[in-house]
């Protein structure tokens, strides 16, 4: 690595302080899919999987502990609303309506979780 790009690395944290390689093991699927993330952001493979990484680091092991009662509270309120709304939606006679939006929420979840409904296959 030239002294150029040394400086241009905001990650440095000492002139002197060179990055080592260590290897980890993806299947092909995994890394496309991390290849694909990386790119969206603007980053390499490499510079993705060090930040993802360094941040669940620094996040700790109690992050998610620390989120599961603001994760339920969220739910919780949006079941809620979403119960409310229904009702109102089948009271005025749009379950034809109501029935589109729950489709295209779970076409958006499935891309969202990047998966692929068998054809055919019932969801409800």
């Amino acid at each position: 690595m030239d002294e150029d790009a040394i400086e241009a690395d905001p990650d440095r944290a000492v002139r002197g302080d060179m990055r080592v390689p260590h290897s980890i093991r993806f299947r092909d699927a995994e890394w496309e899919r991390v290849e694909e993330c990386a790119e969206r952001r603007g980053l390499t493979a490499g510079e993705f999987v060090r930040h993802a990484a360094l941040s669940a680091a620094e996040a700790g092991p109690d992050a998610c502990t620390r989120l599961a009662p603001l994760i339920e509270a969220t739910f919780r309120a949006a079941h809620i609303g979403i119960t409310k709304l229904r009702g109102d939606m089948l009271d005025a006679g749009r379950g034809q309506e109501l029935d589109e939006l729950v489709a295209g929420a779970r076409a958006l979840q499935d891309t969202l979780l990047s998966r692929h409904p068998v054809e055919g296959e019932d969801k409800h």
